[in-house]
């Protein structure tokens, strides 16, 4: 599971730096105030999920660990 996981989080991280650089360059060219909050609601989003794929990795890694 571990080695699953951190590759989908290492892909979470890359989409969320990348939708970071696109609500950048919506606030900077003024686009659509809702267009901006979605965009903020979505990296907001992958961080969270990015959270919770670490709090999977070291739980799945604690256990192993105890096994």
């Amino acid at each position: 599971m571990q080695p699953g996981a951190l590759d989908v989080r290492g892909r979470v991280l890359a989409d969320v730096l990348y939708l970071e650089g696109v609500l950048a360059g919506a606030r900077n060219r003024g686009l659509a105030q809702e267009l901006i909050e979605r965009l903020e609601d979505a990296v907001d989003h992958g961080h969270e999920l990015t959270v919770l794929l670490a709090d999977t990795v070291r739980t799945t890694a604690a256990l192993h660990a105890a096994s």
